[in-house]
């Protein structure tokens, strides 16, 4: 068989890895009854028999029965824990994965914080439009009424009336500069 005929395999070791933790074997190197289990059927039991310990008043009227309930209600709830599955995962993994999502904020983490979302606000700005030309200095030398006296007020009419008139003899833009040459010859 040569190079160019040579079979390829391909082996994938995943599902190896994904094994769960489990708890099967004793320290005399027994096994445990019906193990080995997995930390959520280990939790199950412990947490049942927990429950059916504080509630035996409610329930305990059996005789020997109890002792026996109280044995195989665990193992029973573990037993079935064994083959559920949601999702591909065991149902504590999902009930788990489930609170984490339900507890996620909606606009997701950033650096392990919750984002936040700025709401927005108006932007205000100013744009300052300077001209070039002889018109501006004209402009500029012009008191306001409000800086004056009430008395002077008559005599500064006659020379708010000359910067305008200045104003309209200088040409503001090429076009007007370029029609005023044409006025002038």
């Amino acid at each position: 068989m040569s190079a160019s005929e040579e079979e390829l395999i391909g082996r994938s070791y995943t599902r190896a890895r994904k094994h769960p933790l489990v708890i099967g074997k004793l320290p005399g190197a027994g096994r445990l009854p019906g193990g080995p289990y997995t930390i959520t059927q280990v939790m199950t039991m412990v947490l049942t028999f927990g429950f059916l310990v504080m509630t035996r008043g409610l329930w305990a009227h059996f005789g020997v029965m109890n002792f026996l309930l109280m044995i195989l209600l665990p193992w029973g709830l573990a037993w079935v824990l064994r083959y559920a599955r949601l999702d591909g995962r065991d149902p504590a993994r999902a009930v788990r994965s489930l609170f984490v999502y339900s507890s996620t904020p909606a606009q997701g983490r950033l650096a392990g914080r919750p984002q936040r979302i700025i709401r927005p606000k108006l932007a205000s700005a100013t744009c300052t439009v300077r001209l070039r030309g002889a018109a501006r200095p004209a402009l500029e030398a012009v008191p306001t009424a409000a800086a004056k006296p009430a008395a002077s007020a008559t005599k500064t009419r006659p020379a708010a009336v000359a910067p305008s008139a200045a104003r309209a003899q200088q040409p503001k833009t090429g076009l007007q500069a370029l029609l005023a040459s044409l006025d002038e010859r």
